[in-house]
């Protein structure tokens, strides 16, 4: 229990350290949460523990994944699984210590890949199975094998990110195999393809293994400029380990010109690196070049220490069923008790890496350097026979590693006058095109100028047009204006003339009439009828007066004399008057006296409107209070008319004949009005109209 959360605390404090050093880490970790359970979660667990991966958090990484593929499996994402367990795959090809379950992820991956007929991910399958192989010599054919597989199934695909990555698997091959002229033309053409899609994750690899294949060849300009370029690279990403790569493959640069004690503070570097991260196989390497400085500088403890770290620190990445030899640190093993004079030890350490590599072309290097120990370290045994026999061989291995060296010089050479002469020419081009651009930009300079001189005149013209069109628009509008203002006038007049006709008619005519028989019912005898003909007569009588009363009201009404006299204002005054004479609710009127009276079409209309609202008071609303108020603001007229009554039902109001009448009447005038009613707490009803056209 102990042990088990003294890990979780570790696990913890690494994961603490990785997203405090790293923003891309701690941008993926906060999305996490926020993400549903779904395909999109599972491709952002991946890219996070690929960037764990890169950053050297690989037990990070590995708990990533299988979290990873814990949720795929949930959700069905087939294409995610497979991406998973391939990520899962290459992490262990750097340790090589479960090796068999690597294969069996890998075994489900493909028949994954090809029940979806996924030519991409097959291929992918084959090249992660090849990187299992890289590090065992007697796979390294089967290797080749499946990378070329590999490449066949991207080009199918079309998969030129994956493609490049393969190109680049076959340089690695290539640079094993001291073809360095074929390894650096692979990884060029991993690099067209990688630029051209702008993979920017598959140049933090082919960058600096590119200029590690320079330093080979001696083109240490090249190389240092595929290094500044991947530097760029890691920066994007933010990937501490390729700046580390790059650190040690400029101290084998320092190593070929002897500058020792210049390297050696580099290597150390990359020590400290792989050591925090957690680097094992890297790790192993860098302990090895640092023994191998310390031998220079005939620091022969130091060199046998770090040479001991090395070869200890890459048996422990290794499954314990794997025979594999850290051939650094085996060869530095028999250089270091050369120069202590200790010959016997010399002799199971060369024996031992000569058997790994006899037959092997790819290790030539390290075979003819186990070749010279031995030679060496018997003639000083007093053995002469065998000193021979390996003297011998050794010439044979160094006269052939001589022959390579001088197709590879010659080869060489040739590509450095290609990349000349393509420099060469690749200058010349440039500046044709240079200038075959300058003269495409002055032609279309000329062109823009002309296109923009001839749509400046259509412009213009256009806009010419428009003004006097526009003119003459608003000329035909006033002409417009001035007709219709002519035409209401005369409709205006002739409705006050057809007023004041039918007001006459009523008064002079039908008033006069009613009022003659009034006077001859009451000139009749009553005494000789009973009592219910003297009530009748009486009621006749009665109903005789309110006819003619109403009958001269109507005639007053419709032009009274005072509203096209004095105006409306004097109007609603003398209205007002009248009202709290004959009626019981008490009306209150106020009127804004600032600015002309009111008179023609407005006058009227709102002096109706008035009467109808009146009405509607006397009539329903049994009110005891009403209020009439008339004023000007913002060139607008109000009319409010509000009482204390009991209040309108405004869905029974909105049919009745009343004020449909208002709503007609100020669509006449172009205003509008508002009801405000709380049963039973009285009315209010605002009419405004725009007094600056129609007063």
């Amino acid at each position: 229990m102990i042990m088990r959360n003294l890990y979780i605390f570790l696990f913890c404090l690494a994961y603490a350290a990785a997203t405090a050093q790293n923003p891309v880490l701690d941008s993926l970790n906060r999305q996490l949460p926020q993400l549903r359970a779904d395909s999109v979660k599972v491709r952002t667990l991946h890219e996070l523990a690929t960037n764990y991966w890169w950053n050297g958090y690989d037990s990070l990484a590995r708990q990533t994944l299988t979290d990873a593929l814990t949720l795929a499996k949930q959700v069905k994402d087939a294409r995610g699984e497979i991406r998973v367990r391939l990520a899962l795959a290459r992490i262990e090809a750097d340790y090589l210590s479960d090796t068999k379950s690597a294969h069996a992820t890998l075994d489900t991956a493909e028949r994954m890949a090809i029940a979806i007929h996924d030519l991409s991910l097959q291929g992918q399958v084959l090249l992660r199975r090849a990187q299992l192989y890289v590090n065992i010599m007697a796979k390294l054919p089967l290797s080749r094998q499946l990378i070329n597989k590999a490449l066949t199934l991207f080009r199918q695909a079309g998969d030129i990110q994956w493609q490049a990555q393969a190109y680049n698997e076959i340089a690695i091959a290539k640079m094993g195999e001291g073809q360095y002229v074929e390894a650096i033309n692979a990884w060029l053409q991993a690099r067209r393809l990688q630029e051209r899609i702008q993979d920017w994750k598959g140049l933090r690899a082919t960058l600096p293994n590119l200029g590690a294949a320079y330093v080979k060849v001696n083109r240490n300009d090249a190389a240092f400029a595929c290094f500044a370029e991947a530097e760029k690279v890691a920066a994007r990403l933010n990937d501490e380990l390729v700046r580390i790569f790059i650190l040690g493959k400029k101290a084998q640069i320092l190593e070929k010109e002897g500058k020792y004690t210049e390297a050696l503070p580099l290597y150390m570097q990359q020590v400290k690196v792989y050591g925090e991260r957690h680097v094992p196989a890297n790790l192993a390497r860098a302990y090895a070049n640092a023994g191998r400085m310390y031998l220079h500088l005939k620091q022969y403890d130091k060199a046998l220490s770090y040479t001991t770290l090395s070869q200890r620190t890459y048996r422990n990445t290794v499954e314990k069923s794997q025979e594999v030899m850290e051939h650094s640190a085996q060869a530095t093993f028999g250089q270091i008790y050369l120069a202590l004079n200790q010959y016997q030890r010399v002799i199971p350490y060369a024996s031992a890496g000569l058997a790994w590599t006899k037959g092997v072309k790819e290790m030539r290097p390290e075979r003819t350097e186990y070749i010279r120990q031995l030679a060496e370290a018997y003639e000083h045994l007093n053995q002469p026979a065998k000193a021979l026999y390996y003297y011998k061989w050794y010439k044979a291995e160094a006269d052939t590693m001589l022959n390579d060296e001088a197709i590879q010089k010659a080869t060489i050479a040739g590509m450095t006058y290609d990349f000349e002469k393509k420099e060469q020419a690749g200058r010349l081009q440039q500046a044709r095109q240079q200038s075959l651009i300058q003269s495409l930009e002055n032609d279309k300079l000329n062109q823009s100028r002309n296109f923009l001189i001839v749509l400046l005149v259509l412009s213009v013209g256009i806009l010419s047009l428009a003004f006097w069109s526009n003119r003459r628009l608003r000329e035909k509008n006033q002409e417009l204006r001035l007709k219709h203002a002519e035409i209401e006038a005369a409709l205006y007049q002739g409705q006050t003339l057809e007023r004041k006709r039918v007001a006459g008619e009523l008064h002079d005519s039908v008033a006069a009439k009613v009022s003659a028989l009034k006077w001859r019912l009451e000139a009749l005898d009553t005494s000789q009828l009973d009592l219910s003909q003297q009530q009748e007569h009486t009621r006749l009588l009665e109903q005789m007066g309110e006819v003619y009363e109403d009958i001269r009201t109507i005639s007053h009404n419709l032009m009274p004399e005072i509203l096209e006299k004095q105006g409306l204002q004097a109007a609603l005054i003398k209205l007002t008057d009248t009202l709290n004479v004959q009626n019981r609710t008490r009306f209150l009127l106020e009127v804004d006296e600032s600015g002309e009276k009111i008179f023609g079409k407005t006058a009227y209309e709102l002096y109706a409107i008035t009467l109808e609202l009146v009405n509607n008071i006397l009539k329903h609303a049994h009110a005891r209070r009403a209020n009439i108020v008339l004023q000007r603001s913002q060139g607008l007229l109000t009319l409010t008319v509000q009482d204390d009554g009991l209040g309108i039902n405004k869905a029974q109001s909105a049919d009745g004949v009343g004020l449909q009448n208002i709503q007609s009447r100020l669509e006449r005038l172009g205003g509008t009005y508002l009801i405000s009613s709380r049963e039973p707490e009285g009315t209010c009803i605002n009419v405004r109209v725009p007094i600056a056209v129609h007063a």
